[in-house]
């Protein structure tokens, strides 16, 4: 995947800020986190997902469960492994439950 073209995208994402957390630049929308990136040494990327969206996502290649959220829906992306399109759409569906859970709030 291209690292940086990725995050360039998330930035557009409307309503999208950014806040570290685990060690990693993460973007939230209305303080619902969905993505973080890490390109302090591995370039590792973390996307937060439903739980039946996880159990999807880490069939492919390149995506595991993230360590240390893994129990409330995170995985991890190897940017080495996984493709630009891959990690879009991962990330996209991220944004999306972000936003579903403004939603049950309200």
């Amino acid at each position: 995947m291209t690292y940086e073209s990725i995050k360039n995208k998330v930035e557009k994402f409307d309503g999208v800020t950014t806040k570290p957390m685990f060690g990693y630049g993460c973007y939230s929308i209305s303080g619902k986190f969905f993505v973080g990136f890490n390109n302090k040494n591995d370039y590792q990327v973390i996307v937060r997902l439903p739980k039946k969206q996880q159990a999807l996502a880490i069939k492919n290649k390149g995506i595991k469960p993230f360590s240390h959220g893994a129990k409330i829906g995170w995985i991890e992306m190897d940017s080495n492994q996984v493709t630009t399109n891959s990690a879009i759409k991962w990330i996209t569906k991220g944004y999306d439950y972000a936003k579903s859970l403004l939603i049950v709030e309200e």
